[in-house]
């Protein structure tokens, strides 16, 4: 009588542990569910360069491996559909027939197939004079005739004027080489190159590539650098600011544009950039050789906004050269030659001019060339072989032997239709930077060396350039050890701290690579607040001229996101197991402000500007800075009204009278 009472008992109690259970269950996924949405936690990988990508902006979201960096840049794809459009191969770059005469060594050989062909050759010389950094003209000629027994003329000057004639044929060219001078001399002390620990450094620059664009185009070069020189490649190095000299300034003097004497043409009275204190002037005074050199003069480093040098910076300037050859002498030749030479190759070849002139004095020698990579990316590809060659010649020469070797950019594409996409935002922070240091070096100084290794993950930037070339003047590697984060600037060869973010590297919120970023709706009501924030703040900036400059309003929002500290960062505490891949992450660091990043477009004029604004949570404002807002479409003659006396506003002004829309 008792059994079925006990059997409805047990189905119930079965019936409801069955329910319980599949509560329990459901309530564990929505958390770890839930949990995996807010904290944006996906698998540990090695830090470094690699791609993400989500159905609206093609980008993962890199974490840190627990315990390890705190600043993790996205790998980013080498190719992928997008680049595959833009990227294209460009043929090798034939020039004209054989040059009548060469440089070798700061002589003028005459080619010996002319002298066979031609019993005598007449020719004239005449240096190029630089007058300033903006005028070059052409001194005396002397004529010099050629023979099967006379076959050189002996330089005096690093750049000279050529015109040759021999049986009513003509030559009419610009030479470049590197002369020994007397005046050289008495500035230059007696110590060879590697004594007392004295190290050459070789700085070759490329104008706006990328780390990845680097590697796309100039493959032979990467392969060579990183394979048979074993360079380092600095992967978490990261921009400071927008364009050519916020890049190079830090490097050669530590400090940005704005921690210096103001040097803009604009202003009355402005200073020379001679006051800058530039690390080539430190390294002059120690007994080095120093040399400058860089193409495209009229949009210059130091003068297109600035007023220039007054006088030759450095021992060795090549500007005078680019100067003449810009307006005088390439239109005269086939494209992107001077000659029988491509032009990377005479920029290069005045490089290692350097090298074999002062073969026992130290040297420090800085190239940055733009032709090839300023405006097509494309075109670099046609200085690969070039620069191959150049490195393979330093090597085998053995100038390598006692030089620190530095190839590098400012910048990614600016202005390109990558620019568009989220990794071309992450392409334009992250130039190409790599340091080759020599066997000896690394035998001399194995703490330093490590630390450059280690610091090739690590987050770094142009103001850590600075003390590295410090410590190379002062030959002090030995101190070694962890470098204080506190500090702006950390010398490469110290290692810098894992714990680095770019607040504390001096680098700003809308430049900064670490960040994730969380896609928006373009009609999300944040992305509407920040954009008509970001107009009116435009206004503001041109309403002292808006008798000149038209007010602009909102035209279309065509990008929006939320860049988001990693979560992973914020919330790391410490390593729970001995292999760091277990984090606590109970540490909730609070974030007082959001970042949001956006694109627009702007009327009258079509401008497109890309910005990052900071949402201050407590006052509920948008905090926007002159600086944080890039203009990423080409403004022409838009601002022509003002253009000569507010520089500062050409990106943001459309003149009235243009006014048509």
């Amino acid at each position: 009588m008792m059994k079925p009472p006990f059997k409805a008992a047990r189905f119930f109690r079965n019936w409801w542990s069955l329910v319980t259970v599949l509560v329990s269950l459901v309530f564990i996924f929505i958390l770890l569910t839930k949990n995996s949405h807010n904290k944006k936690v996906e698998s540990i990988f090695r830090p470094g360069f690699s791609i993400g990508i989500n159905q609206q902006m093609k980008l993962k979201r890199p974490i840190a491996v627990a315990g390890k960096l705190a600043c993790i840049h996205p790998k980013l794809e080498l190719w992928d559909k997008v680049y595959a459009q833009v990227f294209h191969h460009v043929p090798a770059i034939k020039c004209g027939a054989s040059d009548w005469l060469y440089v070798d060594n700061g002589t003028f050989h005459v080619q010996e197939f002319l002298l066979t062909k031609h019993s005598t050759i007449h020719c004239k010389f005449a240096k190029l004079i630089r007058m300033s950094d903006l005028d070059t003209k052409v001194g005396d000629y002397i004529k010099i005739t050629f023979t099967k027994t006379f076959k050189t003329f002996k330089m005096d000057h690093d750049f000279y004027k050529v015109l040759c004639e021999a049986a009513n044929k003509t030559y009419d060219n610009v030479h470049a080489g590197v002369v020994l001078s007397e005046r050289h001399k008495k500035h230059q002390k007696h110590t060879k190159s590697g004594k007392d620990g004295q190290f050459n450094v070789l700085m070759i620059g490329l104008d706006s590539l990328s780390h990845m664009t680097y590697m796309r185009k100039l493959p032979k070069t990467y392969k060579y650098f990183t394979r048979v020189l074993n360079g380092v490649v600095l992967d978490g190095y990261n921009i400071v600011g927008d364009g050519t000299p916020q890049a190079l300034i830090p490097i050669l003097t530590g400090k940005t544009e704005l921690e210096l004497p103001r040097t803009l043409k604009r202003l009355r009275n402005a200073p020379y950039v001679d006051v800058y204190p530039m690390i080539w002037k430190n390294f002059t005074k120690k007994g080095y050789v120093t040399a400058w050199a860089e193409d495209n003069p009229f949009i210059g480093t130091f003068t297109y906004r600035m007023t220039g040098f007054k006088q030759p910076p450095v021992n060795h300037y090549m500007r005078p050269f680019y100067v003449w050859s810009e307006s005088h002498e390439n239109r005269k030749h086939k494209k992107l030659c001077l000659g029988d030479k491509r032009r990377t190759r005479v920029y290069l070849n005045w490089l290692r001019d350097v090298f074999i002139a002062y073969t026992n004095k130290p040297k420090w020698v800085f190239g940055f060339h733009s032709e090839v990579s300023h405006g097509d990316n494309n075109l670099v590809e046609t200085a690969d072989e070039d620069l191959t060659e150049t490195l393979k010649f330093l090597k085998e020469a053995h100038y390598l032997d006692k030089t620190i070797l530095i190839l590098m950019s400012d910048h990614g594409a600016r202005f390109e239709s990558l620019r568009e996409q989220v990794q071309g935002k992450q392409e334009e922070r992250l130039p190409f930077f790599g340091i080759y240091v020599p066997k000896l070096f690394k035998l001399k100084y194995p703490t330093a060396y490590n630390n450059l290794k280690i610091n090739a993950e690590r987050l770094c930037s142009p103001f850590d350039v600075y003390p590295t070339f410090v410590d190379i003047l002062n030959a002090n590697f030995s101190t070694g050890g962890l470098g204080d984060i506190r500090q702006r600037s950390i010398s490469l060869f110290q290692e810098i701290p894992k714990e680095r973010t770019c607040d504390h590297a001096g680098i700003e919120d809308h430049w900064c690579a670490c960040l994730d970023w969380d896609p928006l709706p373009l009609n999300d009501s944040n992305a509407t607040q920040a954009s008509k924030a970001l107009v009116e703040e435009i206004n503001k900036w041109t309403s002292p001229q808006r008798k000149l400059c038209a007010e602009l309003y909102l035209h279309n929002i065509t990008f929006a996101s939320m860049l988001l500290h990693s979560t992973s960062m914020l919330d790391f505490k410490q390593s729970n197991d001995l292999d760091g891949y277990k984090a606590d992450l109970s540490g909730h660091t609070k974030v007082a402000y959001e970042l949001y990043q956006i694109q627009i477009t702007t009327m009258p004029g079509y401008g497109h500007f890309e910005a990052t604004l900071k949402h201050d949570l407590k006052s509920n404002k948008f905090i926007i800075s002159l600086d944080d807002v890039s203009r990423t479409n080409k403004y022409g003659d838009d601002p022509h009204c003002i253009y000569e006396n507010h520089e500062e506003l050409r990106k943001y002004c459309y003149c009235k009278d243009k006014k048509s829309i």
